[in-house]
């Protein structure tokens, strides 16, 4: 749960969701939220959550460049 920031209230369900990807090679995801205050009506954004994105080498071709297939 949220805590306001002009109020201090608790609030549960976020008006929208949505993630970014930051960094030259995208390691780091960001997912941000809009949220609105019943009792004060004040509409504020705040980061939900970060997450680190490992990217796994591609897969390289077989055979080898260096071996050569005599058919």
């Amino acid at each position: 749960m949220v805590k306001c920031s002009n109020c201090g209230s608790e609030i549960k369900k976020p008006i929208k969701v949505w993630t970014v990807t930051l960094g030259k090679t995208k390691k780091v995801k960001i997912t941000f939220g809009t949220f609105k205050c019943e009792k004060c009506n004040k509409k504020f954004r705040i980061s939900i959550g970060k997450e680190e994105i490992f990217q796994e080498e591609e897969a390289k071709g077989y055979p080898p460049p260096y071996l050569k297939m005599i058919i």
